[in-house]
């Protein structure tokens, strides 16, 4: 929403399947690399990766995303619509997202927008552009794009034409609808509100008063 400098674009061209190839490699390195920790792991267990919700959620939007670019629209939507029953994830067909997409828990997410290099997107998140867009429609001009690197917390939501740096972090529950700057990590801010406490009616408490005062009189009278 301000003036910032758009965000470069990967000099690639999507609509390839090779292109495609790529970035399903590179997703599924990202994800081992993710679980493993950097730790050597066997080609058997690497393989298993293919299964996790994550690199399923990663490979319906790179085919969505290709037949999108070659104008099958409709049959992209099915994909995405697809990627949604099974996943939890919608992602619109239009999103152009970089290499090494990690979603370690595609529940409750909605993207459509574009993004660079290793994206990682966390549950209950929505990136869209201030209107409502269907997977059919084509990709809008307002939504929010992504640099390097970006971290999208959970119960986040990035709305309208947002530009996000490189490497910065959108934290857990932030609703944002301006740019955030390279290398920061947006927060939400929290607020306390104190509720005045409510004074005890006048006549109730004169009531209990008589009670407490008239109740040892009592237990004299009946000793």
């Amino acid at each position: 929403m301000s003036n910032a400098r758009p965000l470069p674009e990967p000099n690639l061209d999507h609509a390839r399947p090779a292109v495609m190839r790529r970035m399903l490699a590179a997703d599924l390195a990202r994800i081992v690399r993710q679980i493993s920790g950097d730790r050597p792991m066997s080609r058997a267990r690497a393989a298993m990766m293919v299964l996790l919700p994550a690199m399923q959620c990663a490979a319906f939007h790179r085919v969505a995303h290709l037949l999108h670019l070659r104008g099958w629209r409709r049959s992209a939507a099915a994909v995405a619509g697809l990627s949604t029953r099974l996943t939890g994830a919608s992602f619109h067909p239009g999103s152009r997202i970089g290499p090494g997409l990690f979603v370690p828990h595609p529940a409750r997410i909605g993207f459509c927008g574009t993004a660079g290099r290793d994206l990682v997107i966390l549950p209950a998140v929505v990136v869209a552009p201030a209107r409502p867009v269907l997977a059919a429609d084509p990709f809008p001009a307002d939504a929010p794009r992504l640099g390097d690197g970006v971290v999208v917390g959970a119960h986040s939501l990035v709305l309208g034409a947002v530009t996000v740096g490189d490497g910065a972090m959108v934290g857990v529950g932030v609703a944002t609808l301006r740019d955030i700057p390279a290398g920061t990590v947006s927060v939400q801010r929290l607020r306390q509100t104190s509720v005045p406490t409510r004074e005890p009616d006048p006549v109730v408490a004169e009531d209990i008063t008589i009670a407490q005062a008239s109740g040892p009189a009592r237990d004299r009278s009946a000793a």
